[in-house]
């Protein structure tokens, strides 16, 4: 349970206000929506120097069932086999950062000595960077068709399922099945 939390923790992509949207592209001349199927495969999972605390089964089953729910949602099935027209696969990444910050002559503190004047004004912390790369795979063709991807400062937890919330975020422009598309307005001459 304390390693599940730590992972939510290091994986909190999606919650603060830094960088809480995901880049994602499609490849050209490919339609989403005629694709019923989909697996999620193992991914990638680099957490630097947390690796030994973190159960990445866990993980991985915690990131399938994000992906599944959400392509769920949007009218695909998933299936645990080979028979997929799909692959999802991801990349999660975790590593310490340093931000130091030199403020100016208005951030600085009060001084009463002389010797004070001199001291460098820096601020600085230490946080926990996370990434999260998602890639769809046309499984018959063997040829990536759509790839999210985000990162953001995980330290700056501000409550829920880090994991949930930043596969939904990714989703968040993917097409869906369920909604009719709307016909096209040509203008007549």
């Amino acid at each position: 349970m304390r390693a599940l939390l730590l992972i939510i923790l290091l994986l909190n992509l999606a919650v603060t206000g830094q960088a809480q949207t995901f880049t994602t592209s499609t490849a050209s001349g490919v339609d989403l929506r005629s694709f019923d199927t989909f697996t999620v495969t193992r991914g990638e999972i680099v957490l630097g120097e947390d690796a030994a605390s973190i159960d990445k089964e866990a993980l991985h089953q915690r990131l399938k069932n994000a992906i599944a729910a959400e392509l769920k949602i949007r009218g695909y099935r998933f299936v645990e086999d080979s028979a997929a027209q799909w692959r999802v696969s991801y990349l999660v990444k975790s590593s310490t950062r340093m931000d130091v910050v030199q403020l100016g002559p208005m951030g600085q503190r009060p001084t009463t000595n002389p010797a004070d004047m001199s001291m460098s004004q820096d601020w600085s912390r230490e946080f926990r960077m996370g990434s999260l790369f998602l890639e769809i795979e046309d499984a018959a063709r063997k040829v990536v068709i759509w790839t999210a991807e985000g990162v953001m400062d995980a330290t700056r937890t501000r409550g829920g399922n880090v994991v949930d919330i930043a596969v939904q975020i990714a989703f968040r422009k993917f097409p869906d099945k369920n909604k009719k598309e709307k016909p096209s307005k040509k203008k007549k001459s």
